[in-house]
């Protein structure tokens, strides 16, 4: 079987779930995860319950790196399991996440920190936050490299370094735009 791509995004909210400020960020949050869950090159994702802002695949909390949010409710992360960095690159900067994108200084505070990455794992490894805490971590002290990376500076499963194919996306994300029409 081929290896996954497990993806990790960390934010934290200007202000908590229920505050007119970030209202629209969690209004987005059902569009973007349909978005997600039918984006080609999708595997699986931790599902967060908007009512109690709780994971299925456990736990959420803060990478080191980052400072201690006011509470649970300002925390906004997420991870997944994707076949490629061009099916994550496609969804993230298209469609219903790529307008939800434009609006994050409105919404989230600005860190000079890494606020995702991107590692492989083999295809039956079941990611979860810790491991994900760690891979930011490491690449926000080690910057990118096989262990951990990001758009600008992928590695491929094998941990050479590579590019990320732009007409890939281009094409993943035309696919996406589809799928959300019908």
């Amino acid at each position: 079987m081929l290896p996954k791509l497990a993806f990790m995004t960390v934010g934290i909210l200007r202000e908590s779930v229920g505050h007119e400020q970030v209202q629209g960020f969690v209004d987005r949050i059902p569009n973007v995860y349909q978005a997600a869950d039918t984006s080609d090159g999708f595997h699986a994702r931790s599902i967060r319950d908007v009512g109690t802002w709780l994971h299925s695949w456990g736990e959420v909390e803060l990478p080191a790196c980052f400072p201690t949010a006011p509470s649970k409710d300002h925390i906004a992360m997420t991870l997944s399991l994707w076949q490629d960095l061009e099916s994550v690159a496609a969804f993230t900067y298209h469609g219903p996440h790529g307008e939800a994108l434009t609006k994050r200084r409105e919404w989230f505070e600005k860190y000079n920190l890494p606020v995702y990455v991107a590692w492989w794992v083999p295809a039956d490894h079941s990611i979860d936050w810790k491991e994900g805490n760690a891979r930011l971590e490491h690449l926000h002290l080690n910057g990118p490299t096989a262990v951990s990376f990001d758009f600008a500076h992928p590695f491929d499963p094998n941990g050479n370094a590579g590019k990320l194919d732009r007409e890939a996306v281009k094409a993943k994300a035309a696919t996406n735009a589809a799928m959300q029409i019908s």
